[in-house]
Parts: C-alpha cells; sequence; structure tokens
C-alpha cells in the first residue's frame, strides 16, 4: 500500500500576506491570462494578484482585458524597469527576464508566488510549505537545459560568486538526471524579504544580470535558462535554502504520458496544443465557459488562434525568404568572378526589405481585430452557456 504523505496547510494566501504575480506581455500572453486569473479567484478570492506589463506597455493591453483584471481585483500593473540583459551575443531580447523583473518589483507582502501566464489552479495553494521565512519553494525541471550533464558549467557559475556548487543533487523530472538544485521557473514561492533583510527578488535580479553579462561563462548556455540558472545561485548566494516541491505544483502538461490526475495543484501546459495534444481541455472549458464570458472554449481561442493563423501565412513567406537569401549567399561564395556578385548582393537585400515588409504586416495583426461583441463580456448568452455547461 502507497503511504500518502501529508503536509500542513495554510490560508496565508487569502489574508493578504502573499502576492500571486504574472506577466502580460501584449501582443502575447494575453488570452491565457483570462483563465488563470479565473481559476486564482475560484480557489483564492481574497488573495491580492498583482498581473504586470512591461514598462511602457499597459496602453497595448486591450481595454477588455483591463477592465476584466479590475473587475477581478487585479488590476494591471506596469514594470518600473526596462529590459537591460546582454544583448552583445543575443540578438533579440531575453522577454523570459520580466519574470525576474516583476520578481524585484517592491510589494507590501511578506511572500510572493510567481506563476507563468500559461498555468492555472487546480486546488488552492496552501500547503504551508511554500510560505517559510527564508526558503524558497520550487518544483525541479523536467531535464537540466542549462547545464545538461556536465557539472563544471555549474562550478563556473557559482564561482563568478565566488561560491562553490551546492552539494545537494535533485533528480531532474523526466530523466535520470541528478543535479545540483535546478528548478522550473513557472511557479515559485519566496519570502519577499530574506534572513539577512535582502529583497530576494532584487537579489534574483541582480544574481541574473551578472550571469548574462559574464564574458567567462558560455553564452549559448544563457538562453533561454538566465532565469532558471540564476535562480538557485541566488538562493545559496542569499543564504537561503529551497524546499523541493513535487511536481504536482508545476506540472507539465506538453508531453502525452503526463495525464492529469486529482492531485494536481497547478497545470503548466506550455500552450493550448499541449492541452489538445494531450486530450486536457475540458477543465479549461469548464473554467471560462462556467464564468459566464464566453459561450465554448472556442470563442475563448478565437482571437489568439485567429491571429496565429493570419500571420502563419507571411511567416511560411519569411521562412522561404531566409533559404532563398542563403542560396544567394552561397552562389556568392563560388563565384569566381566579383562581378558575378552584385545580382547576387541585389537579391539578397530585395529579399531583406521583403522580410521587413512582412514582419510590419505581422506585427500589426492583434488579437483584438478577433474579439466579437460578446468576447469577454458578460451577456445573456454566455450565462446560459454557462449554465449548460454545469448541467
Amino acid at each position: 500500500m502507497t503511504e500518502i504523505t501529508t503536509h500542513p496547510r495554510s490560508d496565508l494566501i487569502d489574508t493578504g500576506e502573499v502576492s500571486l504575480i504574472y506577466m502580460i506581455d501584449p501582443p502575447n500572453l494575453l488570452t491565457p491570462s483570462i483563465p488563470l486569473l479565473l481559476s486564482i479567484r475560484r480557489h483564492h478570492p481574497n488573495a491580492k494578484v498583482i498581473p504586470y506589463c512591461p514598462k511602457g506597455k499597459i496602453d497595448e493591453v486591450p481595454e477588455r482585458i483591463r477592465q476584466f483584471h479590475i473587475d477581478h481585483d487585479a488590476p494591471i500593473q506596469e514594470l518600473t524597469r526596462e529590459l537591460e540583459f546582454a544583448r552583445r551575443n543575443n540578438s533579440k531580447p531575453y522577454y523570459h527576464g520580466h519574470k525576474i523583473l516583476a520578481a524585484a518589483e517592491k510589494r507590501e507582502t511578506r511572500f510572493c508566488i510567481w506563476l507563468d501566464t500559461d498555468t492555472y489552479l487546480a486546488q488552492p495553494l496552501d500547503d504551508a510549505r511554500l510560505f517559510q521565512e527564508n526558503k524558497v519553494a520550487a518544483a525541479p525541471e523536467s531535464i537540466a537545459g542549462y547545464s545538461g550533464r556536465f557539472i563544471e558549467v555549474w562550478d563556473k557559475t557559482y564561482a563568478v560568486f565566488g561560491l562553490e556548487t551546492p552539494k545537494e543533487r535533485m533528480k531532474m523530472v523526466r530523466t535520470t538526471n541528478m543535479q545540483p538544485p535546478y528548478f522550473n521557473a513557472g511557479f515559485i514561492a519566496f519570502p519577499e524579504v530574506t534572513a539577512r533583510g535582502e529583497r530576494f527578488g532584487e537579489l534574483w535580479l541582480d544574481t541574473a544580470m551578472i550571469i548574462d553579462y559574464d564574458e567567462t561563462l558560455d553564452h549559448a548556455r544563457k538562453r533561454p535558462w538566465l532565469d532558471q540558472a540564476s535562480l538557485p545561485v541566488a538562493i545559496f548566494r542569499g543564504g537561503c535554502e529551497f524546499e523541493q516541491m513535487e511536481s504536482d505544483f508545476n506540472y507539465p502538461i506538453d508531453v502525452p504520458d503526463w495525464f492529469p490526475h486529482d492531485g494536481v495543484k497547478l497545470y503548466h501546459y506550455h500552450g493550448i496544443e499541449r492541452l489538445e495534444a494531450t486530450n486536457h481541455l475540458a477543465e479549461m472549458e469548464e473554467i471560462v465557459v462556467s464564468s459566464g464570458y464566453f459561450r465554448s472554449l472556442e470563442h475563448h481561442l478565437y482571437p489568439m488562434l485567429q491571429r496565429r493563423r493570419e500571420q502563419s501565412v507571411f511567416w511560411k513567406r519569411i521562412a522561404v525568404i531566409a533559404d532563398e537569401r542563403r542560396d544567394f549567399a552561397e552562389k556568392i561564395k563560388q563565384a569566381e568572378d566579383r562581378a558575378e556578385h552584385r545580382p547576387f548582393k541585389q537579391e539578397i537585400q530585395k529579399r531583406k526589405v521583403e522580410d521587413k515588409e512582412l514582419r510590419g504586416k505581422i506585427s500589426a495583426i492583434l488579437e483584438h481585430h478577433f474579439y466579437d461583441e460578446t468576447w469577454l463580456v458578460k451577456c445573456d448568452d454566455n450565462r446560459e452557456a454557462a449554465g449548460q455547461a454545469a448541467e
């Protein structure tokens, strides 16, 4: 007979002593924020919820999304800082860094729980292990993305801060690989202030920035894993401890063999396509339809999916253009006479211009263009659909 482990429960979230935070980053992370907030309010109606958006982007959040959050006592707040992560060795901004900036924001609560936007609560987060004065709680990552099987990666990383790699080892969720503490950053519970009097979120941000700009560390490993690479280092750097939570607190639905079950606290679905692949749409549909805002899950998802469909036409052409540019570049290399280079260079330039135009068209396609008059608006049709779903 399997022994069931029980843990002390806590109602701390509903006292206002805990902030639940997540990101909305227009034009992305809009639609997923709705079931997340609905699920939070179902299980924690009195919780302090703070959705953040990047600095200077609040006006890009559709009015309906903003009003929805206001109506659920979770008005969206702008971050007070912009991304400053290194770009020398990375051509794109590090958007994962927004979660670290959000964690570093000042709050008056004692504890904070970060939630990736593509998650939703299946049960209350009432486990007392999440709320410890000098412990950070998180679940292990699925695979050791940052270090792989090379322990020297961790040795070099900790050495940047004058630290030795921790002796503790934990098994990654989907492999037999044993690693120093390494967590999935989709769910993190932490004290706002450590026993040393440091704000943990600020310490995490500082740690991530130092790692990102350090030239002794392999830059290729820093993307997209900088948030997860810096988290355990920040824990030990701050003199904190970690609480290793079960995967049910950050349950990944992104492969078919991970089936939903009654013990899950938080589902991390990594995109609606993963929910479809694992045949796990019913719970999401119940969340959105029972709210009275949507006639069906299809109604809820339509603006997001339609935006993707219309953008995909241009992305396909961009992929073709990239292949054509590589072909012309190869022809330039093979040409013996420099006089032959000119027409190939002209073709490459034409493709660059077309690429820029197509990306402009893609950025102009926004989810709110596909809202119907009842989308995210409580109305009789949606209330009736919600009642039928409940029956």
